[in-house]
């Protein structure tokens, strides 16, 4: 049984969409995985199934009229759902760790035919927009990012003169603080990642803003990304600060108000730091800190959720 991850996106979100690179990562802390229900009645079969009858209906008319992007077998994905097939996840919602990119990466998965080795970067830009296509039934229109993470199940560079690339997360040795971790912070609060776009972009549409995220927030975004893949720990510790220190003064409206005394004492101090993870608004914060043990009584009462030993 093959299980597909969530995604994560580490550095770029917003950014990537104004001239940034982006790194997203498998998320495997997350996943889901086809799964039979042969037990259950009609009606209880809908609810697990949720919109599957209907994507499997989107992908036969795109089909039919010669417009679907990747060769897949949508009779015997329609033939499996009759049997009783369901999509077991445990990838939270409206979170934006790519619940619905997993769906749309297994349904490539297991139902594709010919899939083939897309390492080169024509092959990766295609597939990217192949998943885009499909994911697109859920959400309206899809980068493809998250649902290429969930089926590749590898970390992606993303923007820049690269477009799309596989890249190598470093090992933990290679990141010379003791005892410091990225974690994810559990906001608690769902949210849809369309407001949050169309707040940053209209911000970049004034000029001076623009000049602060062309001359702060991009340059500390592509710091990040290169200390990342480096295994520079304490590079990538600053970097963190400055993009934190970015978003609290300038898009305070995206961090949840339960959190921005967190957020300020982690500026404040060396233990901590914070900044968006995806859209904002909820779903998850990405933190780092030097000593997770630390930091917990700091954070009572919130879910942490590591996710690298750096």
């Amino acid at each position: 049984m093959k299980i597909y991850p969530a995604k994560l996106l580490l550095f770029g979100e917003h950014t990537v969409n104004t001239g940034s690179q982006a790194l997203a990562v498998p998320l495997p802390l997350f996943h889901g995985h086809w799964a039979y229900a042969k037990k259950l009645g009609q009606a209880e079969l809908a609810l697990r199934q949720m919109q599957l009858p209907q994507f499997a209906a989107y992908l036969e008319r795109l089909q039919r009229q010669g417009e679907l992007l990747a060769e897949i077998d949508v009779a015997a994905f329609r033939q499996a759902l009759g049997e009783g097939l369901v999509f077991e996840s445990n990838i939270p919602t409206g979170y934006g760790v790519g619940s619905s990119g997993a769906l749309a990466a297994a349904v490539l998965g297991d139902f594709g035919i010919g899939i083939s080795d897309f390492g080169d970067s024509e092959g990766l830009a295609f597939l990217k927009k192949a998943l885009a296509q499909m994911e697109a039934f859920f959400h309206g229109t899809s980068s493809g990012t998250d649902p290429l993470i969930c089926f590749l199940q590898k970390p992606i560079l993303l923007g820049g003169a690269a477009g799309v690339q596989i890249v190598e997360i470093p090992t933990n040795s290679q990141f010379p603080i003791p005892n410091s971790q990225m974690f994810l912070l559990d906001t608690g609060i769902e949210r849809k990642a369309t407001p949050f776009i169309e707040y940053f972009l209209e911000k970049m549409r004034g000029e001076g803003f623009r000049e602060r995220c062309k001359n702060g927030l991009l340059p500390a975004v592509e710091a990040a990304i290169a200390a990342f893949l480096a295994g520079d720990g304490a590079g990538l510790f600053d970097e963190m600060h400055r993009i934190g220190e970015f978003q609290f003064r300038f898009l305070r409206k995206m961090i949840p108000e339960k959190f921005h005394s967190a957020w300020q004492a982690g500026l404040n101090g060396g233990l901590l730091k914070l900044k968006i993870c995806g859209a904002g608004g909820g779903g998850f914060l990405l933190g780092m800190t030097t000593d997770l043990e630390e930091l917990k009584p700091l954070l009572p009462g919130f879910k942490i959720l590591p996710v690298f030993s750096i």
